[in-house]
């Protein structure tokens, strides 16, 4: 067996190691990757500014070297193109998964088979009541006035709000598809009986004695976007998730559809 022979045996190659050990080699190595991003640094300047050891940095370059990631120059380690784009793609994994994260409360709201897909909640625009108890209604009624017609299932929060949003449909300033749980139904005519009529009057309203387990509304003149609400038991808007492009919108039309394929139309009085 030649010398080259037995060290491929024993010191495993890039094309061997599992991806899963190379992401979590830069993720624990990450600031060390970040700064050869950056440019080329020798072993005392990374041990100096990372305030670690020489040989700490040396360890971390040598698992670096045998994924092929980074390679030693007369300037000093410096990334490969192989390690320049995998930390690029790294980057975007970890900005990805933390904004996947951040959609957890929207998702365990959502049946399993309601949920839209993974690259449209990659961009999401998420507003809670973390920072502000009042920003996700106000984020809501603001995307609502931008828009001249909405498509969805809408949510009849209390009766203060509802009467904050139903001045657009007063004012015949925007028409709606909308399909209403029968109950909301209901409780919307006891509440806000010039709202029904003017929703029955520029759009088209549909009952429904299906439960409808999210509250999505398709605004296809703003950007397109979707955008989806929970809300507490009393009510109040405690999210807002705006989801832009054209797969949303279709994504969030079929669901539309599904529910209103059996529900009633009900016809404007003559």
């Amino acid at each position: 067996m030649s010398s080259d022979s037995h060290y491929e045996g024993n010191l495993p190659s890039a094309r061997s190691q599992s991806t899963s050990d190379l992401i979590q080699t830069v993720a624990k190595v990450e600031e060390l990757v970040v700064m050869l991003y950056e440019e080329p640094k020798h072993k005392p300047e990374l041990a100096r500014e990372l305030d670690v050891s020489k040989s700490t940095v040396y360890n971390w370059a040598t698992d670096l070297i045998e994924y092929d990631v980074v390679e030693r120059t007369d300037e000093g380690y410096v990334l490969t193109p192989l390690g320049r784009q995998f930390f690029e793609l790294y980057r975007y994994m970890t900005r990805v998964s933390v904004r996947l994260y951040d959609t957890k409360p929207l998702l365990q709201t959502l049946p399993r088979d309601h949920h839209p897909p993974f690259s449209v909640l990659e961009d999401a625009e998420i507003v809670d009541t973390n920072d502000d108890p009042y920003a996700p209604f106000e984020t809501f009624s603001e995307w609502v006035r931008g828009t001249d017609h909405l498509i969805g299932f809408p949510a009849v929060p209390s009766t203060e709000k509802l009467n904050a949003l139903a001045r657009n449909l007063r004012a015949n300033e925007i028409t709606t598809d909308v399909v209403l749980e029968t109950s909301d139904v209901e409780l919307m005519k006891r509440r806000v009986p010039d709202v029904v009529g003017a929703i029955r009057r520029n759009g088209r309203l549909y009952e429904t004695d299906r439960e409808i387990p999210v509250r999505l509304y398709v605004a296809e003149d703003l950007s397109p976007s979707v955008g989806l609400t929970t809300l507490t038991d009393d009510g109040h808007v405690s999210m807002f998730a705006q989801l832009s492009g054209d797969e949303a919108v279709e994504w969030a039309l079929e669901l539309y559809e599904e529910y209103r394929r059996d529900a009633n139309h009900i016809e404007t009085p003559r």
